[in-house]
């Protein structure tokens, strides 16, 4: 499918990428509770199987080892559902999620190497066990293959050794038995893993369409959106500030004219992928149509907010100060913007955006008037009512 997103292909193939992680996060964290559930009676079950078997407890410290590290999952899946914490690091939490499934895989086979049981009949327990185990994980990480093999492969590893090295006395053919049965497990995961990765492409790939300008490829109305409430979230949980800028072009309507809407769309184009170059991974430039933009900046410091926001706002400034080539012709244009910052001027989203659109317009009527060629929010804040 293609994205047709001009100059910004490679941002976009990386929203992409993160998309289809984050989706593959939210899944296998999803079945945690009751994986930890179901992780813990068999493990107990386990443990009463081979009651008999010295030295006792080392098995009970086995069984309190298995229920310290699903509680540190359940530990991940809680974090992880906090709003915005996948997506703000998506390929970080995927690489937490798989360690954590290797340390219950590893949990499950010091069992079998810990135990040393001599009795045939113990051997064929554990090697049940470890079966069972590993078909209910490879069910489980079906839709990420990596996290099946770091499940498995331990436990796998483990049985085989006690089935072929220590339990002399059971039949050769089950240790063979044992790793077809696997070969198999992880051929079946890794078709569910190709599905599941194709799915999450192709809806990663729809979602990246519809939160894109088709003209420009930056952001549109509903990525601003969604974006927006989601700093909005971040800034007040962490007490940070973000900015709302909003940005109208200067004399973007004679080039229309002049050279026509081809020549302006192509206008429209180049300065958003000078624009691209310029943000950074806090900073969002959305159009909401025509010459019309949003520009939104998370993790401000209240403290030094404005040399900040000057800094964001003279690198987007830059990127109109030199002409843009059009067919033969070049034309120019310049910017005017307003600001608005959370919590000062409003803590909510669309009275943010009045603010700056407010904003824009009286530095549009005024300007060289003001201290900074940037004007920010227009109207002053309302003062106290005071006691009759």
């Amino acid at each position: 499918m293609n994205l047709n997103l001009t100059a910004g292909k490679p941002r976009a193939s990386a929203a992409i990428a993160d998309d289809v992680a984050a989706d593959l996060v939210r899944l296998l964290l999803r079945g945690v509770p009751v994986n930890f559930a179901a992780g813990i009676t068999a493990a107990s079950i386990t443990a009463w199987i081979l009651r008999g078997v010295d030295p006792p407890r080392a098995l009970l410290a086995w069984l309190a080892a298995y229920c310290a590290l699903y509680l540190i999952r359940i530990a991940t899946w809680l974090r992880a559902r906090s709003p915005g914490n996948v997506q703000r690091a998506p390929l970080l939490w995927l690489r937490r999620t798989r360690l954590s499934v290797l340390a219950v895989g590893l949990a499950w086979a010091i069992l079998p190497a810990l135990l040393f049981p001599t009795d045939p009949m113990h051997a064929l327990a554990v090697a049940l066990i470890a079966s069972a185990v590993c078909g209910a994980g490879m069910a489980i990480y079906s839709a990420d293959w990596v996290s099946a093999l770091l499940f498995v492969m331990p436990t796998v590893a483990a049985a085989t050794w006690h089935l072929l090295l220590v339990a002399r006395s059971l039949p050769p053919g089950l240790g063979l038995l044992y790793l077809l049965y696997t070969a198999f497990l992880l051929h079946a995961t890794r078709r569910t893993h190709a599905q599941f990765q194709h799915i999450a492409l192709h809806r990663a790939q729809a979602s990246a369409q519809l939160s894109r300008d088709p003209l420009t490829g930056l952001g549109n109305r509903l990525e601003l959106d969604t974006r927006l409430q989601q700093a909005l979230a971040r800034a007040r949980r962490q007490g940070t500030e973000l900015a709302l800028g909003y940005i109208d072009l200067d004399d973007f309507k004679p080039v229309n004219d002049s050279l026509g809407h081809a020549a302006g769309d192509a206008l429209l184009r180049q300065l958003a992928a000078r624009w691209r170059e310029e943000l950074r991974a806090n900073e969002l430039i959305a159009r909401l149509g025509g010459d019309e933009f949003v520009l939104l900046v998370e993790d401000i410091d209240p403290g030094r907010a404005v040399a900040q926001l000057d800094a964001v706002v003279e690198r987007l400034h830059h990127a109109v100060q030199s002409d843009f080539e059009l067919a033969g012709s070049t034309a120019g244009v310049g910017m005017t913007i307003g600001v608005a910052r959370y919590p000062l001027d409003g803590t909510e989203a669309d009275m943010l955006l009045r603010h700056a659109d407010a904003a824009m317009y009286h530095g549009k009527k005024h300007k060289g008037r003001h201290r900074s060629w940037w004007p920010a929010r227009a109207q002053p804040r309302q003062s106290q009512p005071q006691p009759a």
